[in-house]
């Protein structure tokens, strides 16, 4: 049931950050620097996106979750050990999935996983 929440809210952000960010897009997609989630789907328009792109995309994502209070309290977390959480576990998961992942990706289904699955570790840990 946590996880289906979490899965559940976790596209509901990830859907309303994509379609906000998208809405205020002027600029060319050529040379998008990954920042954040959303980023890796608009630079996905023009090019493939790279493995590390995904692990900052979603760490900024899996960080804009863990200060979401209400969220946190819903599955039983808090804040704090969501980011000491986050902290602890980034480095070993970044580089579990960069080991076990493409290098490249063009598919927004795949890289939706491979950010879920980054995530879940994160979160897991």
């Amino acid at each position: 049931m946590k996880y289906t929440t979490l899965a559940a809210a976790a596209l509901l952000i990830i859907g309303g950050s994509y379609l906000s960010a998208k809405a205020t897009l002027f600029d060319s997609s050529d040379n998008i620097t990954v920042e954040t989630y959303s980023d890796i789907f608009f630079k996905l328009e023009s090019s493939p996106v790279n493995i590390d792109e995904i692990i900052t995309g979603a760490s900024q994502f899996a960080n804009s979750l863990c200060d979401e209070s209400i969220y946190q309290e819903v599955i039983g977390e808090s804040v704090n050990s969501c980011k000491q959480k986050f902290k602890q576990s980034q480095a070993q998961c970044a580089d579990f999935i960069t080991k076990n992942s493409q290098a490249m990706y063009t598919d927004k289904v795949a890289i939706t996983l491979v950010s879920e699955k980054f995530i879940n570790c994160m979160t897991n840990s």
